[in-house]
């Protein structure tokens, strides 16, 4: 089942309600409330997921984890964290919850080379920049796979998300100084292995 991302937005004129309004109307059962949460962060869902499970199962894991923050909206408290920390906490464990039920523990972002292609600037279409930004995001995908799953996570949280470290350190359950370390370490380790590489 998909879900609709189609509700109505505001008329004109008319104030539009802020994340935590909005969180409270949805769990106060109201649809378009709901519908408007989900759109608002849906990209960053889907993102998420393509990035832990990889581009053929990545929207199918961001379809689950839109069903379960709908299942789970009136577990949202807004004096925890913003929606959109909660949202992405739920997508990375519904991510983490399909890689374990498949034996999987070390997989992240795309395998495939048309990944790369998409991050191509477009004054620089010639073949070999193409064959570079393949190699490029080969490379750092083969790194990404060398670090923990919780250091990966908090990487890809902070560099692709643009998550804080509190809110990091909220979806990982761990303190914000684990999760400066952690972004800090695997820094260090990537800028090694890519190093390493040539």
């Amino acid at each position: 089942m998909l879900l609709s991302m189609t509700a109505t937005a505001p008329a004109k004129g008319e104030p539009q309600a802020t994340g935590a309004e909005l969180a409270r109307r949805a769990q106060g059962g109201d649809r378009d409330a709901l519908s408007a949460l989900l759109r608002e962060h849906a990209a960053d869902i889907h993102r998420l997921c393509h990035h832990v499970l990889g581009p053929t199962e990545g929207a199918d894991g961001a379809q689950r984890a839109l069903e379960r923050i709908v299942r789970r909206i009136e577990t949202f408290d807004p004096a925890k964290g913003s929606f959109r920390s909660w949202a992405l906490t739920v997508a990375h464990n519904t991510c983490r919850d399909r890689l374990r039920r498949r034996g999987l523990e070390r997989r992240t972002f795309a395998d495939d080379g048309d990944e790369a292609a998409r991050h191509v600037p477009l004054e620089t279409p010639g073949p070999e920049r193409l064959a570079l930004a393949r190699l490029e995001a080969s490379a750092l995908a083969e790194a990404l796979t060398t670090l923990p799953d919780a250091m990966r996570s908090a990487i890809v949280l902070f560099h692709v998300h643009g998550q804080s470290y509190e809110e990091i350190a909220a979806a990982l359950e761990v303190p914000k100084g684990t999760v400066m370390t952690w972004l800090h370490r695997g820094r260090k380790r990537l800028r090694a292995a890519l190093e390493a590489r040539g």
